[in-house]
């Protein structure tokens, strides 16, 4: 027996046995609505066994462990959602639902996370900070993308790597420091003051999604252009807009909403209740806000909006960012 076959046998032996538990669980453990969720997840599994023993002598190239893989992920990703969506709608009776799937439905939540003073502030304060955040990390990040692109050296491969390096680094670490510098010069209520912090995120994901852009850019076509004649107003229209702006259009929405989910400088300035940013205010509204636990998701759940849509809508530009390395 081949490798390849061994391999996905072992494959479909192990979806048909998480989706046999499963299916034993949901019918045996679980009631309700609920128990439809169990009994789906454990069809889809069984299925992937089944197909899978049905095609381990194939000659195409299909890891079942992959899609395996795939089908635990969407589940361990849906799964958060739907229960947000249910906490989000259950009506407001004091006590938190016990089905994952949502019994009765009140969308009254949703004008309470837009209606409550704290939550609309530090959204506010959210959108304003990275908004502010990624325009300026872009006016620094396409300059130095473009030197990294065309200026091949040692010393760029060098620059980039340090680059690389703050992305992973943990920031929270930097964080402290920098509001106390911002405390000293009296600067710690000024709404803007987290723009401070937060470049140390944005300005290195922003020049590595701005390298990942400008690389791939027929720098060729450019040039013609400007033998041509044309003016600067022309190679923008002709060269700029339609080659390299859909690009950074979509890295400078990456970049902002990383910065808008960014916790880190939220709960370094919590301290401040006027620039207080809503990542943070969301985790601990709970305990110091008066808006309740359906309201908090339910505001998760309009930020999660715009995300998707936009994911729906170039997720090959998306996929193309985030999936290339500079080389």
């Amino acid at each position: 027996m081949s490798p390849t076959i061994r391999s996905r046998l072992a494959a479909s032996a192990t979806a048909f046995l998480l989706g046999f538990v499963l299916a034993n669980y949901g019918i045996l453990r679980v009631i309700g609505p609920d128990r439809w969720l169990w009994l789906a997840s454990a069809i889809i599994l069984m299925v992937t066994g089944a197909v899978g023993v049905i095609i381990s002598d194939s000659p195409r190239r299909v890891s079942v462990w992959s899609v395996v893989g795939l089908e635990l992920m969407i589940a361990f990703t849906l799964a958060p959602l739907v229960w947000m969506f249910t906490l989000a709608t259950a009506p407001d009776i004091g006590t938190t639902p016990t089905a994952m799937l949502p019994q009765r439905l009140d969308w009254s939540a949703f004008g309470e996370a837009l209606g409550d003073a704290d939550l609309r502030g530090a959204l506010l304060n959210s959108l304003l900070v990275s908004f502010v955040a990624t325009v300026t990390s872009l006016a620094i990040a396409i300059p130095a993308a473009r030197m990294l692109t065309r200026e091949r050296s040692r010393l760029t491969s060098r620059i980039y790597l340090a680059v690389v390096t703050l992305i992973l680094a943990p920031l929270i670490v930097l964080q402290g420091a920098i509001a106390e510098q911002l405390r000293v010069f009296g600067l710690i209520g000024w709404r803007l003051a987290p723009v401070v912090p937060m470049l140390l995120l944005t300005v290195p994901l922003a020049t590595w999604l701005c390298v990942s852009v400008l690389r791939d850019v027929p720098w060729t076509l450019r040039d013609a252009i400007r033998v041509e004649g044309a003016s600067t107003g022309d190679e923008f229209r002709r060269f700029v807009v339609p080659v390299i702006g859909p690009g950074l259009l979509v890295a400078a929405f990456i970049t902002f909403v990383v910065a808008l989910n960014d916790l880190a400088v939220g709960a370094v300035m919590m301290s401040s209740q006027s620039s207080r940013l809503l990542p943070a205010t969301m985790l601990f509204a709970s305990g110091d806000s008066g808006a309740g636990e359906s309201a908090v998701m339910a505001l998760a759940l309009l930020l999660l909006l715009p995300t998707l849509a936009v994911l729906l809508a170039v997720p090959r530009k998306i996929l193309l960012l985030l999936g290339r390395t500079y080389r």
